[in-house]
């Protein structure tokens, strides 16, 4: 049963990003009305304040950190996985952007300034892969389910953060949290490694 955990989590999270881009965008008969549900004019300052969670330059800074502290415990190859699924996943999200073309919402609801297209929500992906990333390879065992529900914590206000300042459609940061999540998982199942156990002191 355990072996099918994560091929069925990819197909889930695939399904997402699929379901998200054909049902999605300026046509759709959802995306509108629920976008219009996140029109919350108190909440826009700290909402301008939090996307920054998933911005470019949180997301390097914080993965730096991160990578930089795994060197100095000896976990070389770990370090380098995370700055790779940080770099990878930014240029597949503007490549899919590109690729996808879809337009964001009315620009004279947006409460930030964008300048990109819409399809997937680049500061969902970033959060979601990001955050994720390093609480799955830059946190202890025992730590590592906390750190993990605190990612997640982070990357959903970031895509909640998107759809309140209304310069994304809600798909859009589904599609984000879903691809960010699956890219993020793929790698670490291909290339992480655990950390080195710690030696036993039995028959010493």
């Amino acid at each position: 049963m355990a072996r099918l955990v994560f091929p069925v989590a990819m197909v889930f999270l695939a399904a997402v990003v699929l379901a998200a881009l054909l049902i999605g965008g300026p046509q759709s008969q959802v995306d509108p009305a629920v976008l219009e549900a996140f029109i919350n004019p108190p909440l826009v300052p700290a909402a301008r304040l939090l996307t920054h969670l998933g911005d470019v330059t949180t997301m390097l800074a914080a993965a730096l950190l991160a990578a930089g502290l795994l060197l100095l415990q000896g976990h070389r190859r770990r370090a380098i996985l995370l700055l790779v699924i940080i770099a990878s996943e930014r240029l597949l999200v503007e490549a899919m952007k590109n690729l996808f073309d879809r337009a964001r919402p009315d620009p004279l609801g947006h409460q930030v300034a964008v300048h990109n297209l819409a399809f997937p929500s680049g500061h969902s992906a970033n959060a979601m892969a990001g955050w994720l990333a390093i609480a799955l390879l830059a946190t202890s065992p025992r730590l590592r389910l906390p750190a993990i529900a605190f990612a997640l914590t982070l990357a959903f206000v970031t895509g909640f953060c998107r759809l309140v300042l209304q310069v994304h459609w809600p798909t859009d940061v589904a599609g984000g949290w879903a691809f960010g999540a699956a890219w993020t998982l793929l790698l670490v199942r291909l290339f992480g490694t655990a950390p080195p156990a710690k030696p036993s002191l039995r028959g010493a």
